[in-house]
């Protein structure tokens, strides 16, 4: 580690880590400031916890390993994003991974050079990976960092000297997004995905000056006990899961890939297959873990390998969850320290996350996909499987009745990550499957699905619950999967979906002037009318957007009456020429009142 004035020329694995390490503790200290800088004032500000739990499954891939190389952990760091994303901006961080493993390939240290590359690599492979890219965002930001990167670089040699430098840039970058931005602007706040990058390239430094991040420990958090899966449920004792590195590998990688994938099926379920270069991950749960080794030491030399007797895992499960965790410093100096203490602070954050969601009348997002819970495989009722993101009691219900064969559990504030969409995928047991995602933060992680499954996918870019309710109204499975997507994607153009909820702070927007509080009008995203309660925001959001609309579907949220649902039919029977209104238990949490038009 660096002392006072020294140079640092190149970083080995090791230090590497201790980068990585202490840039998620410094992103989890910054995440609910960075979450704090949502343009609107609903609240759904979740882009520092999208991007910390993005970078959170980053990271702990690299807690165990004992790789020399730069190369190899990167790697694993791009594989983690990539399974973790969530939200936009998680996603669009995993890209930024990625293109940064990408150039980083058979580097065993990483100089100066190299670091400049990697920023640029990354912020190539994010641009490509957004289908419209807007400037004003952490695209900007990470781009224009590492283009001061790739100039200053022919002038350094040290990688400290040249992070500070690109970290002056980032700042630099991020002060100037209100200006590309009118949203920003207006709101007078700088871009929140740009704000986290700028966070994580600070912690790469502060890891490799060797300094401290302190942070306070996570509170104890009490946890339902959840009744534990029955033994007899459980049809696959092992979960087996190991890494691969192929022998003599000529071929092509997905290829191969897709091979493993097939030969997979006969030995058990929840499958996955993942793999870059030469090493592949298998993850399988089976009766006979021994036969799947030696189907690995066939292919090659089979390394990091984990086996969990879930039957034992089922019994302790409830246990396990009610353990607490206590510590008050990471020491990014150690690494053996910040790998004992990874674990242990992932488990905090599950507990805090947990109890934040239930102050907000939410549950822990896909609980179904615990190691333990996760091996049952789900029977699609139909030839194409539909998977659905939701919330709350009633909305799922109404989603079941129609025909959704699972929801995962999420929505506003907890989205999905990629690996909670593709362990569901690979336990349907149909070959063709539509999601709904209902929110458009989740869309980009549910895309990322369909590179990693084999299984044909269509995602259907639902906005909201009413949009899907709709799009399941003309589900049809005898239809070829691409026509079903269009007229799926067809019949959400002609639904309003309309939002009922409370600011969660002073805002301004469009030249809305919004106070805490009080209650907010959304049309399909967009705000746009505010009053002090719910009646009288039902009324002036209905004022300006309904028009020759039949069928008016309310949902009603956790916390409401159905009295109250019905108050506020009666305000839009009294001001309102509607054929008919129809009324349904929701349970949303969040948006007291959700309303369809159609």
């Amino acid at each position: 580690m660096p002392i006072n004035n020294q140079k640092i020329t190149a970083v080995d694995a090791e230090e590497f880590k201790n980068m990585m390490f202490t840039s998620l503790y410094w992103l989890k200290k910054q995440k609910s400031f960075i979450d704090s800088l949502n343009v609107f004032p609903v609240p759904d500000g979740d882009t520092g916890t999208n991007m910390y739990l993005t970078f959170k499954e980053a990271v702990s891939n690299l807690e165990n390993s004992k790789s020399n190389s730069v190369s190899e952990l990167s790697a694993e760091l791009s594989k983690g994003a990539l399974m973790g994303a969530r939200g936009n901006s998680g996603v669009i961080l995993s890209q930024l991974v990625r293109g940064f493993a990408q150039a980083l390939k058979n580097k065993k240290k990483m100089k100066a050079k190299d670091l400049a590359n990697a920023l640029t690599k990354a912020s190539e492979v994010a641009y490509h990976g957004v289908l419209k890219p807007v400037e004003g965002t952490i695209l900007t930001v990470s781009r224009e960092a590492a283009e001061k990167a790739a100039v200053e670089v022919d002038s350094t040699e040290d990688i400290l000297e040249l992070l500070e430098i690109t970290i002056k840039a980032a700042e630099e970058s991020l002060e100037r997004t209100p200006e590309l931005l009118d949203a920003l602007k207006e709101a007078e706040v700088v871009d929140a995905g740009g704000q986290g990058y700028l966070t994580i390239l600070e912690g790469m430094l502060k890891g490799l000056k060797g300094e401290k991040v302190e942070y306070q420990a996570a509170a104890a958090v009490e946890k339902p006990a959840k009744k534990p899966k029955a033994a007899e449920d459980i049809k696959f004792t092992y979960c087996t899961q190991m890494l691969i590195q192929i022998d003599n590998f000529k071929s092509n990688i997905d290829r191969l890939i897709d091979k493993i994938r097939k030969d997979m099926q006969s030995y058990g379920d929840s499958i996955m297959v993942v793999g870059s270069d030469d090493v592949i991950k298998i993850h399988i749960h089976s009766n006979h873990p021994g036969v799947l080794l030696e189907y690995g030491l066939k292919k090659g030399k089979v390394f990091d390998i984990k086996i969990d007797n879930m039957r034992k895992q089922n019994e302790e499960k409830v246990k396990r969850e009610s353990d607490d965790f206590d510590h008050s410093q990471f020491h990014p100096n150690h690494n053996e320290a910040a790998a004992e203490s990874l674990d242990t602070e992932l488990k905090d954050d599950v507990d805090v996350k947990e109890a934040e969601i239930k102050n907000s009348g939410q549950q822990e997002i896909n609980q179904d996909n615990e190691t333990a819970e996760a091996d049952a495989v789900i029977k699609a009722a139909k030839n194409i499987g539909i998977i659905s993101v939701a919330n709350g009691e009633g909305i799922i219900n109404i989603l079941k009745e129609l025909g959704v064969d699972h929801v995962i559990k999420g929505g506003q504030s907890m989205n999905p990550s990629t690996n909670d969409f593709l362990e569901v995928v690979e336990r349907m047991d149909t070959e063709k499957i539509i999601i709904l995602p209902n929110n458009k933060n989740i869309i980009s992680a549910a895309k990322q699905v369909s590179e990693l499954s084999e299984k044909e996918i269509a995602i259907i870019e639902t906005r909201s619950i009413p949009q899907a309710i709709s799009a399941l109204m003309v589900f049809d499975d005898q239809l070829e999967l691409e026509k079903l997507k269009e007229e799926m994607e067809a019949e959400i153009k002609y639904v309003k979906t309309l939002e009922i909820t409370q600011a969660v702070k002073d805002s301004k927007v469009n030249g809305l002037e919004i106070k805490k509080d009080h209650y907010i009008g959304l049309k399909n995203g967009d705000i746009l009318v505010s009053a002090d309660n719910e009646k009288e925001t039902v009324k002036k959001l209905l004022d300006e957007v309904a028009e020759d609309e039949e069928l008016a579907t309310i949902y009603y949220g956790e916390g409401i009456t159905e009295a109250e649902a019905e108050a506020i039919k009666q305000v839009m029977e009294n001001n309102f020429d509607f054929d008919e209104i129809e009324v349904y238990l929701g349970g949303q949490p969040l948006y007291p009142f959700i309303i369809s038009l159609e």
